[in-house]
């Protein structure tokens, strides 16, 4: 299944809940994260990065 932003930034929240941290922080984290990755990624580049980031979030 294709990842998108808004699964990245879910899972950012997800994780952040499970930890006991603060969820609003850690969406405003992951879509700062995207956004660096969009401007200096190719399309395909960032699609992979998606992923990674993705799994990263759901692995920790």
């Amino acid at each position: 299944m294709r990842k998108t932003e808004e699964s990245i930034i879910a899972a950012a929240r997800l994780r952040a809940a499970y930890r006991g941290e603060n969820e609003a922080m850690a969406a405003a984290s992951a879509l700062e994260n995207l956004a660096v990755l969009k401007k200096s990624l190719s399309e395909d580049q960032y699609e992979e990065a998606l992923e990674k980031l993705y799994l990263e979030y759901t692995a920790s």
